[in-house]
């Protein structure tokens, strides 16, 4: 088994006693394990296992024991080198590719995260195997490399640096964390904290139909912009109901509806995806008819004589 060695530490008053909340270490922690776990099954896939273990605390750091296992490649292709098509990540390429452990203070996607700072990127140009070249729209220039992009995109991999990161460093007293051996490590300040909070992600629209159909009223809102509860006999869902028209004559007690009333309508159906997955929402265009619940029944009438 590859095993690699590598400190985290958290510096500023509140840790003059070398000591640290659970809030804000405990999470942390987790997300360390987190970020390592999946970064490894992003580049190595199946190929390779990693184990995270706390190997021991002193005054001001937390020392993580990492380990790599190789289940499925034999050790002559490549188990422990970063080199080839058919090479697994070993736990130090890991630690240089995500913390630049070993490497220059501005290297690794701790490195690059820190280098972007949040500004808009113009382009990324595969400029060669194995590298990307960054640019910001204020032109400046970065090479990564294919790891290092690769894991950067990936918003899950970035929320894990946003609890390592910025929200221990947006607590009263603590200043700083860095990762790395005992004398080289990459360090993040507080003033650099906001860089590596996750990027918003935009629902991106994957679907989206027109369809009418027949509605059931299950429960109703007549707030602003408030979403009604329909089903349409196989499953419920919330709606808005956008039609201008119909609304002003409900306002205008023209018309009311309630419970188990039926509405024909012109439906808007939109699938989006997202960081939460699929979401799908429903909008009614157009109540084309209105039959309410309170049906009369029909009964056999017969015309009395004397009213003739």
């Amino acid at each position: 088994m590859n095993s690699e060695h590598f400190i985290l530490s958290y510096t500023g008053p509140a840790l003059e006693q070398h000591e640290i909340g659970v809030k804000e270490l405990a999470p942390a922690l987790l997300s360390i394990g987190e970020l390592l776990e999946e970064s490894n099954a992003i580049l190595n896939g199946e190929r390779a296992t990693i184990v995270v273990n706390i190997k021991a605390t002193r005054p001001g750091s937390v020392i993580i024991d990492l380990s790599v296992g190789q289940h499925l490649l034999s050790q002559t292709l490549g188990l422990f080198s970063s080199q080839g098509v058919d090479a697994v990540v070993n736990a130090k390429a890991l630690l240089e590719i995500i913390f630049g452990i070993g490497l220059a203070p501005t290297a690794g996607l701790v490195g690059l995260i820190k280098w972007v700072r949040n500004r808009r990127i113009k382009s990324v140009t595969n400029i060669k195997m194995g590298k990307y070249e960054i640019t910001t729209e204020d032109g400046d220039v970065y090479i990564a490399t294919a790891e290092e992009f690769k894991l950067f995109g990936l918003i899950n991999i970035r929320k894990k640096f946003e609890a390592i990161i910025t929200r221990p460093l947006l607590s009263e007293g603590i200043d700083g964390v860095s990762f790395g051996k005992q004398t080289k490590q990459q360090e993040v300040t507080k003033e650099e904290a906001e860089y590596f909070s996750a990027p918003e992600i935009e629902q991106e629209i994957i679907d989206e139909s027109e369809v009418e159909m027949s509605l059931q009223v299950v429960s109703i809102s007549f707030q602003d912009a408030g979403k009604s509860r329909f089903s349409d006999g196989n499953a419920t869902f919330y709606a808005e109901i956008k039609d201008n028209e119909f609304n002003q004559r409900v306002k205008l007690n023209e018309v009311s509806f309630s419970h188990d009333d039926l509405l024909r309508v012109k439906l808007d159906r939109k699938q989006s995806i997202g960081p939460g997955g699929i979401k799908t929402d429903y909008q009614i265009i157009k109540v084309l008819e209105h039959r309410s619940a309170a049906v009369q029944l029909n009964f056999p009438f017969t015309q009395n004589n004397e009213d003739r």
